[in-house]
Parts: C-alpha cells; structure tokens; sequence
C-alpha cells in the first residue's frame, strides 16, 4: 500500500480568464494593482488561505500515517499570491505530514507578467519552490492574442530568464498545439524558441474546445474551427521527433523530460496514488480503507462562496462520491498505466485484482494487437504502439468494465 500522499492546491484566481479554459477560475484583476497587490485583494488572498488551511486539518486525518511526496500549486494563477502566503500553506502541510526521504518536489504554476517576475525569488527562498510550470502556451503574440493571453511573448522570455537567474533548476514549460490558426511553421518556432530555454520538462497539450466556454459558443456559432483529427496528428508527430532528438522522453501522453525531471506529482495520478486536493473545484484520491478498499474520489463544490461557508461551519468541504468499485479500479489501472511509457505490467494487475488483464480484456486485448495500436510481451505486458498513441482516448475505451 502506498503510504505516502500528494498534496494539491488549487488557487482560482487570475488576472483574466481565457476564453478555453474550463477550469475553476474567476478574474482578480486588483490583485496587480501595485507590487504587493491592493488593501481589498490582500484580505482576500488572506481568507482564502485560511479556508485553506481550515481544508487541510479537517481532510488530514483521511490520510493516516501518510508522508508527504509533492505539493503542487496550482490553478488558476498561485503566483498571484505572495510567496509567504504559500509558506503557510506548506509549513502546514509538513506539520501534518512528516516528509519522505530527501527533497520534497514543490511546484508552482507561474503565468509570464511582470508581477509574478518579481517573487520568483521569492517563492525559492521564502516558500522552497523547487519546481516552475511556466503557462508559456505559446510564443507566437498573434496566437496568444488570439487565445485572450494577458501576456506576451517577450514576457515568457523575461520570465524564463529570471526563472533560471532566481536559481530554479527544474522547469517545466506548458506549450498549446493544434490551436486556432496556428501552422506548423509556427508550432516549429515555439519549439524553437521552448528549447532555447533547456527545460527540464514540457507539458504539450491539444487545444480542446470545451462546452460553455466562450469557445464553446463561438463554435456553436461557427466563429471558430477546431483542428481536424488528421492535422492535429500530423503536430503531434512533428512535436514527438523534435523532442526526442532534443533529449526528451514523452513518459506520459502529454509530458516529456529529460531522464529524471519526471514530475513527481503528476506521475501520482497515472498510477493512483493518494492524493489530497484542497481548494475550490480541486478533486481528491483518498487512500484504500477497510470501508473503502479502492478509495473514493471526492471533489469540492467549483463556486468559492458554498466552499468557504462549509469550510467555515466546521464541514468538510468535499461533495462526497461514490467509493470506487472494483470495475472502475480494474479499468482506471489499465487505461491510466496505458498513459505512460512502461505501460501495464500484467504481474502487477494480477498482483492486485487476483486476475490478469486478459482475464477481464481478452477479446479487446487481441483486437489492438491485431490491429496494431497495442504491443505485448512475453509476460503478458502491454503497453500502446505510436499508433495506439495517437488513438489513446479510444483504446481507452475498449477498457472499460461494465459494474456487475
């Protein structure tokens, strides 16, 4: 059993909110109003990081005995607020969860402008930030202008200088491909301008328009297209060469590092580890129990008023799921191992659930292989074919296991 934990937090607030984001996210635009933010924004960062902490105390105890492995800030925008209001949230984290051996991986999510430039130094000396996730998205100005970015190209080169200058080792850049009318020439020159920078890790992601997004709409509308599947493809292939001969191995279907700067938290979700999420809209993986053998998933409420009024009544915050089934365990270990680079290791599955994969999968295992999106080996390990790559979210599909 894993009996370490991975803690996330979820800060909503940003300065804008882009028009495909389908995050729990809400504009705070005073909080840039000068270099330490507004009398008004300052109470507010204040009060959400004390519903934060109130979260923590009443969701630890689900998490007995557990040590700390990552913490993730994330949004939103966590690097709106001031790096001593992230060292609460951490010190308390480590109060309540001894750490595992050796460095705890602690990343923020950073947005290029200049006032989240500034802390940087911050966040490493008075937080013990280790880790950046730069949302770069792109360094083409048209195409951030076109997806309501507030920054700009030049600020993403700015940010990733004083990034490296402030002392951080670990970067990680978030690139958007399949975007609008982006080329691939123009993908080509993003590449280009990321890899400059040495990375430790990039994040790729294809643009997905979401319902109920002002996207969504102007799709409805037919204002915008989305990439045909084919052209889409065609990027993916391109971003997938360039990054392996540059040094990068695509581990998961959406991340590539260079050999160990693998995200540590992440990597938590793909194999289904504990993970506490606190904050509005943030989900959690609670550890197997004696009531629960295969967890459960709680998810807080999205609106941050029903969030904090619970938080502050002295309820926990979380809308309660179902426990986990063992259907929904068995296909959530194959299509979340499927994910990564090592695949699904058979001895693993058997080790757990008292059966192969083949067992529960057999007839669609063999219509894969045949029709080359899977490769298997001598123990029965499967893992996808670049092919099946490009197809993942269907193979995904073949894998889930009606409730009985």
């Amino acid at each position: 059993m894993d009996e370490t934990v991975g803690l996330y937090v979820h800060i909503p607030f940003c300065e804008r909110v882009c028009p495909y984001c389908d995050f729990a996210v809400e504009a705070a635009r005073e909080s840039t109003a000068d270099g330490q933010g507004s009398a008004e924004w300052r109470i507010k960062e204040d009060e959400y990081v004390d519903d934060l902490l109130r979260e923590l105390a009443l969701r630890a105890p689900d998490f007995p005995g557990h040590r700390l492995a990552s913490l993730y800030f994330g949004g939103g925008t966590p690097s709106l607020f001031r790096p001593e209001s992230l060292a609460r949230i951490k010190q308390e984290a480590l109060r309540l969860f001894s750490s595992v051996d050796g460095p705890v991986e602690i990343t923020l999510e950073v947005n290029p402008s200049t006032v989240e430039r500034e802390r940087l130094a911050g966040f490493k000396s008075e937080t013990g930030i280790n880790r950046l996730s730069v949302g770069v998205q792109s360094f083409d100005d048209s195409l951030l202008k076109a997806l309501g970015r507030a920054h700009r190209s030049e600020e993403s080169h700015a940010t990733l200088e004083a990034a490296r200058s402030a002392g951080f080792e670990n970067l990680s850049l978030d690139l958007i491909f399949a975007a609008l009318h982006q080329t691939p020439a123009m993908f080509e020159a993003d590449l280009d301008h990321a890899l400059s920078w040495k990375p430790e890790h990039l994040s790729t992601y294809e643009l997905v328009i979401e319902e109920g997004t002002p996207f969504g709409l102007a799709a409805e509308q037919g204002k915008i297209r989305s990439y045909s599947q084919d052209a889409a493809a065609d990027l993916l292939d391109q971003m997938v060469l360039r990054l392996e001969a540059s040094g990068y191995r695509r581990y998961e279907l959406t991340n590539h590092a260079r050999r160990g700067f693998e995200a540590v938290h992440n990597r938590r979700y793909w194999e289904r580890s504990p993970v506490l999420g606190i904050g509005v809209g943030a989900h959690s993986s609670d550890p197997r129990s004696l009531h629960h053998p295969y967890g459960r998933r709680p998810s807080n409420p999205r609106d941050r008023m029903t969030w904090s009024r619970r938080l502050r009544s002295g309820e926990v915050a979380g809308l309660e799921t179902e426990p986990l089934t063992l259907e929904q365990a068995i296909s959530e270990a194959c299509f979340l191992s499927l994910r990564t680079d090592e695949g699904l290791s058979s001895m693993e599955f058997e080790k757990e659930f008292g059966h192969s994969p083949r067992d529960f999968f057999g007839s669609a295992i063999d219509r894969l292989l045949e029709d080359a999106f899977l490769r298997e080996g001598r123990d029965g390990h499967l893992s996808l074919t670049e092919s099946g790559r490009r197809l993942a979210d269907w193979v995904a599909s073949e894998f889930i296991l009606d409730e009985v």
